[in-house]
């Protein structure tokens, strides 16, 4: 079920639109006017002459898809079996269940107090817990925990008491003898009784039983869900019984529409309807009611071809209750029925947006009236309803307190409010999927529409943006990054839609969108199918299928979100959650930076998540409890204090951001990291800068170094929880509080007189335990229950601090899943004027930790200790013998000195050792890294500097940047390499408020040097266009996010790898695959010196190479009796082989010291592909390519063949590709180079 809560936050004047799905407080009502217009009544008969949605032609395809394919069967059957029950129930059952105006409706029973038998236990059960069925239990709810049922008198017999002469309910005519406890006797005569107004029991709380049924069962199930289930059993089978029975059911909602008025019905009273603080809507609250009225409108689109027939018994019923109710001549007549249902339904669409009683998430309203539009088209009043739609406006709030909408808004909004990644202006990602698939779902109605044909979106660079934003919000192919209201703690949902993609992927076609697609269906093309309505749904699934046999699976890698602000950084390979027995390798750590003055954002900026071994080891709080303005919301749930960032002055962050500032991102093999830096969470502190890296241990682990850097303010806490349960801690003495919260001693949870004087959100934390004077270095473990691998997250701080806590925090207990509690670690500075580094380790591991020992490294420059503030190094020591010294500091023009181990100048280094000889050396933006004595890296240069002098001013999806370099480029250094690296452009983000402040980061999608000074830089399909000039004029064109002139800077990398063999030198045609798969341990030398690159390669050393290459592991011992298990290959073995990639020479036998034949290498380099990618080359090549292929196995020759098409191994001289010859380790490293650059 949606979960439909308060969606906007407005004070008492305010006349922004701000989106969202769910249920907000009342506001002041709107004065209903029930004149009739000519838009709301036709002086004719129907105007509509044809289906305009549901053709004639997708009827066809989809009725014969329905024969064809047995998805479409199964879509049918669903359809069918829900269909069915409206059928058997009669239109007598359907027609008396659609409700008047003078019954209720509200979303809650009462969510403060709960159930009034099982309280707040029925949260358990959702935010909507009550358990209902009309067909079998009419007006009844059931609470899950007790069992009890509600309302305990018979409303079915007090409505039917009071309905008047036309069939409306009037509670004055109602027989009150009726309102009496049936149920429990027991319990009083009045005990549980509601007459539609709620019960209010002995301690003045009151329940809104009948309200809640009317909104949720009636209107949301019975009528909008039943809707959909009779449209779709017709389409998909032609059964006039379906179509019959819809059409009754539309006919009555025409009947009693016009006179629905939700604003009768205040959030004050109990009545808790989706409205926001407007007060407006129908049937249940403008925002509700525009995610069902497009659906509603849509049915008698597709029940149309059935309306030219008088004789159909439909028309006879309902000519009788016309009779039996005074409802007038029309229902004597098919047609009249049609006119009754335009004129009380569809007609209605258009002032009921006018009004702001369908209206809510952007794109939902617009659809509804579009969707009325075509359906309705009518050749004059459709126009205007979808001109209507585009217009420039917004919803109004006017002096006497009635609202309305001046325009839908839709062009404005995808130019400037649509950011460049694609989403809109939620934070959420609940939230923002709601554009897409309204706009989609919108889009579709639109296309073809003879009457509208200047209007197509897809051609909007924009609209085809937003399509691919939530891709790269998956984490570990599971979840989607939990920001704001969104998703619950632990909860593996995606926000993608396979549907919507699958028709991307058609429109566009686009790769991502059929990888996507193909990712969401288990990487498997296995009931994945195109739209129903599509006369050729195979041929959209035939491409996708290419475009995997091409491209592989979906991948992602590490990326940055500058527009929306959001950073990820990946290592390993994503997973599909369907793709059982699949070791969880992935892991990732993201940063948000976005928007956090939204309706369904949180105070959250530099929130900091991760994910591995497929857990969400640092959950966001997700959706909160309610979306209105209780105090659990503001000053806990969203709150800045329960998220992983620093609270600054004990207070919530300033909500006045839209995204923060990038300076650096970075994804190499080894080290990948960002720096980030948020000015408007805290204006009135100079710094409020995070940079966190990610660093390779293995193809399993990797650690976190996390540097938070904050300048100003006289108390500074830094807030930090893990997933697990049970917590233990290393160097830290805590004490016991006695009571209270972190706030005090003294104060209690939630407390109103606190709360009063604080935005802290201290007194939502309990069970509080505190080190006074903690070490300068200690560390927390949270170890993950309920799970038998035994994972962990431990993360070690360094530093010195005024203290150190643990405390409980709950998060939102009505999301079904979410943990009774969660554990923080709270670490504060208190002074003057404060500037701190909070500098952490963070460790994803599972039984046993990879480090050893972390510790602090004093820094130097020209001999003086320089401050923590300047600059930090932490030295960490692995288990596996290599040490890592990773340093940051926002000071590059300096020469550092770490512990008297190597120098450095820049922003980011990370240098390792091994046995205590250099292992490996990383400077991000900046010039050298070295060790003390020796010879080190030296950057090519620190960044690449300019000015831009031109770029794309149309709207397009190829977007470009000419810049002029203040210096020319390095001749040495490849410019292609820049591909993948970001652009930062210094442009007015300090100039603008908070709100409309945009950065100027891009990522860089392709490049091209024109002389040595200048470059042309691709930003793909990512725009340049802020906004409007005029957004009441757009001929007057757009305004830019840069300008020409505005300087920018392409900071720049190097890493060395600095184990060397000697018998490799620096010349020899394998050095640097040598080097590099070195350093991966992907190969190993023969001895501590030496490579032997030119020794013949054995079975189990090439079998080995491969299972390190893909981060294969097995627990098992290998299946050959060849392999002992105390042999160093033993476990590669056994990894291949459960992974189908080797196969023995026999059943039993291995033959591991044998000399690796090229064909069984093109054999094990395909398959390791193919597992990998799902398939293997289409196999283009063939035996020609090879003089020697009949000398090739019979079993061989494909793999030789897709090998060589894949360029996996390349044949030898005079065209000849020697099947059966032996490999040398060196020829051997370089097929495992290209494998790996093949599965990037």
């Amino acid at each position: 079920m949606w979960n439909y809560l308060i969606r906007r936050k407005r004070f008492i004047i305010m006349s922004m639109l701000t989106v969202c799905l769910l249920f907000l407080q009342c506001s002041p009502i709107w004065s209903r006017d029930t004149a009739t217009s000519s838009e709301t009544k036709s002086s004719g008969g129907s105007v509509k002459t044809r289906s305009t949605y549901y053709t004639p032609e997708k009827v066809a395809a989809a009725r014969q898809n329905v024969q064809r394919y047995d998805w479409a069967k199964s879509m049918r059957d669903s359809a069918v079996a829900a269909a069915d029950k409206y059928v058997k129930a009669g239109y007598e059952f359907i027609w008396s269940s659609i409700t008047t105006q003078n019954v209720p409706r509200a979303y809650a029973v009462n969510q403060e107090v709960g159930s009034p038998v099982s309280g707040k236990a029925v949260d358990k059960f959702g935010p909507y817990p009550y358990k209902r069925d009309h067909f079998q239990d009419t007006w009844k709810l059931t609470d899950p925990v007790s069992g009890y049922k509600f309302p305990t008198n018979d409303f079915q017999a007090y409505y039917n008491s009071g309905l008047d002469q036309r069939g409306n309910f009037q509670p004055k005519l109602a027989d009150k003898s009726l309102l009496v406890n049936k149920l429990y006797p027991e319990k009083g005569e009045k005990w549980g009784v509601d007459d539609g107004n709620g019960w209010v029991d002995d301690n003045g709380n009151k329940y809104t039983f009948v309200a809640y049924y009317n909104h949720w069962t009636l209107w949301d199930d019975f009528v909008a869900g039943g809707l959909v289930s009779l449209r779709d059993a017709y389409l998909y089978t032609g059964d006039k019984r379906y179509a019959y029975a819809g059409i009754v059911m539309l006919d009555r909602i025409a009947d009693v529409y016009p006179d629905l008025d939700i604003s009768a019905y205040k959030w004050e009273d109990g009545f808790k309807n989706a409205h926001g603080f407007t007060g407006q809507g129908k049937m249940m609250g403008s925002i509700m009611d525009a995610e069902v009225m497009g659906d509603i409108v849509s049915s008698y689109d597709a029940f149309f071809p059935e309306m030219g027939n008088d004789q159909a018994d439909f028309v006879s019923f309902l000519s009788s209750k016309a009779k039996q109710y005074g409802l007038g001549p029309l229902k004597s007549t098919a047609d009249g029925i049609k006119k009754n249902i335009e004129d009380g339904l569809l007609r209605q669409i258009y002032p009921s947006v006018q009004k702001a009683q369908t209206e809510g998430n952007f794109a939902s309203y617009q659809n509804v009236l579009i969707m009325a539009a075509v359906v309705l088209d009518d050749p004059v009043l459709s126009r205007q309803m979808i001109d209507f739609a585009f217009k420039t406006g917004g919803l109004v709030e006017s002096k006497d307190g009635t609202w309305s909408v001046t325009g839908g808004d839709i062009n404005r909004t995808l130019i400037q409010v649509v950011d460049e990644d694609g989403y809109g202006n939620e934070s959420s990602a609940n939230y923002n999927r709601i554009w897409l698939t309204s706009m989609a779902k919108l889009a579709d109605v639109l296309d073809g529409y003879d009457r509208a044909k200047d209007y197509d979106l897809y051609n909007n660079a924009k609209f085809k943006k937003m399509f691919s934003a939530f891709v790269e919000m998956t984490m570990v192919g599971k979840y989607t990054a939990n920001i704001g209201d969104s998703g619950s703690i632990g909860n593996q949902k995606l926000f993608l839609d396979k549907s919507v993609l699958v028709e991307a992927f058609r429109r566009f076609r686009d790769p991502l969108f059929a990888q996507a697609a193909y990712f969401l269906n288990g990487n498997s093309l296995k009931r994945l199918h195109g739209d129903i309505f599509s006369a050729d749904p195979d041929s959209v699934i035939n491409e996708i299928s290419r475009v995997i046999d091409e491209q592989g699976t979906l991948q992602l890698k590490s990326v940055n979100q500058t527009g929306y602000g959001l950073s990820v950084l990946r290592d390993g390979d994503t997973v599909s959650p369907s793709q059982k027995g699949t070791p969880d390798l992935q892991r990732d750590i993201w940063m948000y930076y976005g928007r956090n003055n939204t309706a369904h954002a949180h105070s959250d900026a530099l929130n900091l998540g991760i994910h591995a071994f497929g857990l969400d080891l640092a959950p966001d709080m997700g959706y909160v409890t309610y979306v209105d303005e209780n105090p659990l919301r503001h000053l806990w749930e969203r709150n800045t204090i329960s998220h992983n960032t620093v609270v600054v002055n004990a207070s919530e962050q300033t909500r006045k951001s839209w995204v923060g500032v990038p300076y650096h991102f970075d994804d190499t093999d080894r080290v990948k990291w960002m720096d980030i830096a948020a000015p408007n969470a805290y204006p009135k502190i100079s710094q409020y800068r995070r940079t966190s890296a990610m660093i390779k241990i293995d193809e399993t682990n990797s650690y976190i170094v996390d540097f938070f850097r904050v300048q100003g303010g006289d108390e500074q806490l830094y807030s930090f929880h893990g997933l697990g349960g049970t917590v233990t801690t290393n160097g830290l003495n805590l004490n016991k509080q006695s009571g209270g919260t972190y706030a005090g001693e003294q104060v209690g949870y939630a407390d109103s007189g606190y709360n009063n004087n604080s935005t802290s959100g201290y007194d939502y934390l309990t069970d509080v335990s505190r080190d006074s004077k903690p070490r300068s270095d200690f560390s927390v473990d949270w170890k993950v229950d309920n799970d038998s691998r035994d994972v962990h997250l431990k993360l070690t701080m360094s530093g010195d601090y005024s203290e150190a806590a643990l405390a409980t925090g709950v998060p939102p207990q009505n999301r079904t899943g979410n943990p009774d509690r969660l554990n923080f670690l709270l670490v504060k500075r208190s002074g003057k004027d404060l500037g701190t580094v909070f500098t952490s380790v963070i460790e994803p591991y599972m039984k046993n930790s990879s480090i050893q020992y972390i510790d602090e490294l004093p820094v130097t420059s020209d001999g003086k200790e320089v401050s923590r503030m300047e600059a930090r190094a932490m030295r960490i020591t692995l288990y596996n013998g290599r040490t890592d010294y990773v340093f940051s500091t926002l000071n590059p023009d300096k020469t550092y000195t770490v512990y008297n181990k190597f120098v450095i100048k820049g922003y980011f280094g990370v240098y390792s050792e091994v046995n205590g000889k250099p292992e490996y050396s990383y400077i991000g933006d900046g010039e050298f890294i070295s060790p003390v004595s020796g010879s080190g890296l030296k950057s090519i240069r620190s960044a690449l500097q300019g000015k831009v002098t031109s770029f794309t001013k149309e709207l397009s999806d190829r977007n470009s940047m000419t810049l002029e370099l203040t210096e020319a480029v390095p001749p040495e250094l490849n410019v292609q390499s820049l591909v993948g690296k970001y652009i930062y452009v210094d442009n007015d983000y300090g100039k603008r408020p908070g709100p409309q402040a945009r950065n100027g980061a891009y990522r860089i999608e392709g490049i091209e040097r024109t002389d040595a000074s200048h470059l042309t830089v691709s930003l793909g399909n990512v725009t340049l266009i802020r906004e409007w000039s005029d957004p009441n004029d757009f001929s007057k064109g757009y305004k830019y996010n840069i300008q020409e002139g505005q300087t920018f800077r392409i900071p720049l990398s190097a890493e060395k790898y600095g184990v060397s063999y000697t018998d490799v030198p620096s010349d020899h045609w394998a050095y640097n695959v040598i080097e590099q798969l070195t350093d991966r341990h992907i190969v190993e030398g023969t001895s501590a010196r030496r490579f032997s690159p030119d020794r013949q390669m054995t079975r189990a050393e090439f079998c080995a190479l491969v299972t390190r290459t893909m981060g294969l592991k097995s627990a098992s011992k290998a299946k050959f009796t060849d392999v002992p298990a105390s042999s160093w290959y033993s476990s590669e073995v056994a990894a291949a082989a459960e992974a189908g990639i080797v196969s023995g020479m026999t059943d039993t036998r291995f033959e591991p010291n044998e000399q690796v034949k090229r064909q069984e290498m093109a054999a094990m380099l395909v398959r390791a592909y193919s597992y990998k990618k799902g398939s293997a080359a289409a196999g283009s090549a063939n035996g020609s390519l090879f003089k020697d292929f009949p000398k090739a196995d019979s079993w061989a020759q494909p793999f030789i063949l897709q090998a060589a098409e894949l360029k996996l191994l390349q044949g030898k001289d005079s065209g000849m590709f020697d099947p059966k010859g032996s490999t040398s380790r060196a020829e051997g490293a370089q097929a495992m180079f290209n494998l790996l650059d093949k599965l990037k």
